[in-house]
């Protein structure tokens, strides 16, 4: 089995290197007891390319089965897309490797709930990367709400708002694609708040009511032929939800929303008043009913330096999978804890499907 004495570093393969893999690269080499060790990825030439633009020098593979197979490795970070999370995920684990993938987990509920039995039957550690969970606000309010300064939650408000398909000629990717993706904005954009909204209240999603829509059903092709292909995915949705304890929230996740490059928010009202973060500002804000805030409106909280810098989300979230490889702890979050999002997000599709309120699935 894969594992790691805190004198040595942890060696580390990168499975897939699009886009999101990039973070991985530069969140890895700024962890000092971190090695990239190999890369691999099916489409040819683009490994190669990514290991000269980050000055890698490991063994590149054109299949993920030879880079499991190399003497060496203690773990994988899968940065591919959704449909083959699941293979490639439970390929890792029964090769004793400890696994960090990317979000959401899988293309299918089915495929999330194989990749959590097979973590069940291994000793090896697995994590998703819901990055918005390493950003400093986000766990400050996390303790905060711990600690119930502010008393009973009574509702949240969530959104994920990005602009990358504002352009109705923005060409089809594979993120648009049913098949490769499962769902569209709900999984890139509205898996995260849900993750999100969960872990800071330490609560969980009972039942939504959910709408999916496709604004723009027909895009140009990679290939820049005239002929455009079908959206069968959203590019925008949002939810209502029901928590366990009560609460109410309300989730907002559009990639059509001009203006908003890439921009998160969360609103928290209580009994004893109420907290919001985003992370473009920065700030956690603080509203009351009694005192100054009553007046002025929103306050700043000071948040301890112990809850780290800004920019470094992708760092804290690798180096807290490493920590717990090393120290032999479970990640969060695991695998098991992730599928909670799984849930709400298959929910959320049922939902907009029937069009009307749904229990989410235990």
């Amino acid at each position: 089995m894969a594992g790691s004495r805190k004198d040595k570093k942890v060696r580390i393969g990168i499975i897939g290197t699009g886009s999101i893999a990039n973070a991985h690269a530069f969140a890895c080499s700024a962890i000092p007891n971190v090695e990239i060790v190999a890369l691999a990825d099916i489409a040819q030439g683009a490994a190669e390319s990514f290991s000269d633009r980050h000055g890698i020098d490991a063994p590149i593979f054109s299949n993920h089965h030879d880079l499991l197979a190399m003497g060496g490795l203690d773990a994988v970070t899968v940065c591919t897309p959704n449909d083959v999370h699941a293979p490639i995920s439970i390929d890792a684990i029964k090769a004793g490797k400890h696994v960090l993938c990317e979000k959401p987990m899988s293309a299918s509920i089915a495929d999330a709930k194989a990749m959590v039995v097979a973590a069940r039957k291994s000793k090896v550690r697995t994590m998703t990367g819901y990055t918005k969970r390493f950003f400093k606000g986000s766990r400050f309010l996390h303790d905060l709400l711990r600690r119930e300064d502010l008393g009973r939650v009574f509702h949240i408000r969530a959104c994920y708002l990005q602009s990358w398909l504002s352009n109705p000629n923005t060409p089809i990717v594979w993120r648009l694609e049913q098949n490769r993706t499962g769902s569209g904005v709900l999984g890139v954009l509205g898996s995260h708040i849900t993750d999100l909204a969960q872990f800071i209240m330490g609560d969980t999603i009972t039942r939504v009511n959910g709408m999916m829509k496709t604004f723009t059903s027909e895009r140009p092709t990679m290939t820049g032929s005239r002929k455009k292909q079908i959206v069968d995915v959203d590019d925008a949705c949002m939810f209502g939800a029901e928590f366990e304890s009560g609460a109410m929230g309300v989730f907002e996740a559009p990639s059509n929303a001009t203006g908003h490059p890439d921009y998160w928010r969360i609103e928290i009202d209580a009994e004893k008043g109420a907290v919001s973060y985003d992370n473009v500002d920065g700030r956690v804000l603080h509203s009351t009913q009694d005192g100054p805030a009553r007046h002025a409106g929103w306050v700043e909280l000071n948040i301890p330096n112990r809850y780290g810098a800004r920019g470094r989300e992708f760092q804290n979230e690798v180096n807290h999978f490493v920590e717990c490889i090393t120290n032999k702890e479970t990640p969060v979050p695991s695998f098991e804890e992730a599928f909670k999002t799984e849930r709400v997000l298959d929910a959320v599709v049922r939902s907009s499907q029937k069009g009307k309120a749904v229990d989410v699935e235990t």
